[in-house]
Formats: C-alpha cells, structure tokens, sequence
C-alpha cells in the first residue's frame, strides 16, 4: 500500500515538474529590429552611437522589453509617421531609461528618466508637445555626454 502511494506522489511530481518546465521555458519571440547610427550634436559636442530603430507599429510596441542590460553607448530610436503627443511606459522592461523627446527637425524638445514599471497601473511619460522621434538610452547617458534640451539628432539606417 505504501509503495503505491509513492508511486503516485512520484507521478504527480513528475507531471509537475514537465508542466512548471513546458510554462517557464516559453521563450518569448523577439522581433527583429533595422539597425542604423544616430548622431547627437550640441554646443561643439558630437557624439555618434548605433541604434535599433522601431519604425512600425509592432516594433514600437516592443521596443526595449526584456531586455536585461544594454550597452552604455547605445540607443533605441521610435520613428512616428508623424508628429503628435504620445505616452511611454516601461511595462516589462527591465533597464532604467532616459528618454529624449525629437521634434521633425531633430530637436530635442525635453528629457526625462523612466524607471522599470514594477506594479500595475505602469507610470505613463509624456509631454503635451507633439513629437516625431523618442531616443531610450541607458539612465545617465545624455549627463555623461552633456546632451540636454535643444541638442540636434540626426540618424540613418543601414542598408
């Protein structure tokens, strides 16, 4: 009787540890992003850095989720068909962030820190100015370099 009652401990132990394993190994389908350079100017300083560019509505849906780290010269461009006032937030992204809001000229009209979203309802930035571009960067990068409002941006794709 006893041995039974292993064996069916034993069973259900085994389902649970093929279940748990099927559920946590899902791997998550990263999208494949263009990549390309971006250039930052202002006051004399310059500074060029490669890109990911989330050019469509899935891509900018995406953007830097799950990610882990990411480089410290490194950025992620959001290009918008057109200018106009939209929201951010870092819903399953796990790196703090800065953020620069572009204009269609290649302003930078505000910047702002974005920490991971660690409970629902996420926090939304925003600006009520309408932009083009968003440039996410690692926290402290437009500081280190001394970027801040009005620097210019220009970015290209590679081919």
């Amino acid at each position: 009787m006893e041995l039974k009652i292993m064996q069916k401990i034993a069973f259900i132990l085994l389902i649970s540890i093929i279940f748990f394993t099927n559920l946590f190994s899902q791997s998550i389908n990263m999208p494949e992003f263009p990549k390309g350079t971006l250039t930052i100017s202002q006051e004399g300083s310059i500074l060029t850095i490669p890109i990911e560019i989330a050019n469509t509505n899935e891509l900018r849906e995406f953007g830097l989720m799950y990610k882990e780290d990411i480089p410290e010269d490194y950025g992620m461009l959001f290009v918008f068909p057109t200018p106009g006032i939209r929201g951010f937030w870092m819903k399953n992204t796990f790196v703090e962030l800065d953020i620069a809001f572009i204009d269609s000229s290649g302003t930078i009209l505000d910047i702002q820190n974005m920490k991971p979203c660690e409970e629902s309802p996420c926090p939304i930035y925003i600006i009520y100015t309408p932009f083009k571009y968003a440039l996410e960067v690692k926290t402290g990068f437009f500081g280190r370099y001394g970027f801040a409002e009005g620097a210019k941006i220009e970015w290209s794709i590679n081919e």
